[in-house]
């Protein structure tokens, strides 16, 4: 049977990113290798990555490899943890994050972010009975914003004035462009995220208001107005953060078979972002809730 040319799309599309970040590989192996939402163990969700001539009873009893496995078969499995020696000391790609910046510079721009994000929750009208869509929504993104708990605001015209891991110490940092930066810092936290392997955990990562995406940059007009060129920029940049999360991120991710894990997405509170959720639980059904009388259900 030959390949549909979507699947031929897919192939080239992932011998293009695995060739691209070959250094990225064991974090990726890392990732696709972890428990899964379902609770299964390693050894049990998929076959054998190392060992695709696997018999055929044991095949059988498992789920298909994810697609991206076969470009993942040249890792070496070691025993050596993702954050080993060689991670401190910048050795590898990917980087071990704190969990916020520490720079004024940097704060205030996630101070910025915190303070839009919470107003856009209060902005959404309330029913007089908890029971409406109104409410569910409400429920939905506060608990959206409450496991979020790491955060980071790249920087990259200074090399690494925001006192976060993502650029500082790169010799080259000041060098780095935003895309860099931004793949680095979201597969990082990724990663990390999977380690721990705590349900309702996330991560927020914001570009700093100067970047100029080459989007933007291509599609700007000098006879536009300059109200209509702010706009239009400020559009264009997260519409272009997201082609660039989707590309980058999204598609991976589903390439690694780890897709229901996580919910990814690129926003714009003031300043553009990307919010990275981890194994985000259904909240509690608010008929069970107002059914239990005053014992209500924990959110």
């Amino acid at each position: 049977e030959q390949p549909t040319s979507e699947e031929t799309q897919s192939s080239s599309s992932m011998s293009e990113f695995f060739a691209t970040y070959e250094e990225w590989k064991p974090l990726f192996r890392h990732i696709m290798m972890s428990p899964s939402s379902s609770g299964a163990d390693d050894d049990d969700d998929f076959v054998d990555i190392a060992t695709p001539s696997s018999s055929s009873s044991s095949s059988s009893s498992s789920s298909p490899p994810p697609l991206a496995s076969s470009y993942l078969t040249d890792v070496v499995p070691s025993s050596e943890s993702l954050w080993d020696i060689s991670t401190l000391e910048h050795k590898n790609p990917w980087r071990l994050l704190e969990s916020k910046p520490t720079t004024n510079s940097s704060l205030e721009v996630l101070s910025e972010f915190l303070d839009e994000w919470q107003r856009s929750l209060l902005d959404i009208p309330l029913d007089e009975i908890v029971t409406g869509a109104n409410d569910a929504h409400f429920l939905e993104e506060g608990r959206r914003v409450l496991a979020v708990t790491r955060f980071h605001v790249l920087d990259v015209g200074d090399g690494g004035d925001d006192g976060n891991d993502a650029v500082e110490g790169d010799d080259d940092a000041g060098k780095c462009d935003w895309e860099t930066e931004l793949f680095r810092t979201v597969w990082s936290e990724l990663a990390h995220l999977t380690s721990q392997n705590e349900i309702d955990t996330g991560s927020l990562v914001l570009l700093p208001k100067s970047i100029t995406t080459a989007s933007s940059s291509s599609s700007s007009s000098g006879d536009e107005d300059d109200d209509e060129e702010e706009g239009g920029s400020s559009s264009r940049d997260l519409e272009y953060v997201r082609t660039f999360v989707e590309r980058k991120v999204l598609r991976p991710i589903r390439w690694l078979g780890r897709h229901e894990d996580w919910e990814i997405v690129a926003m714009e509170r003031g300043s553009i972002g990307v919010r990275i959720l981890y194994k985000l639980s259904d909240i509690p059904d608010l008929k069970d809730r107002d059914a239990g009388g005053d014992e209500s259900v924990l959110f």
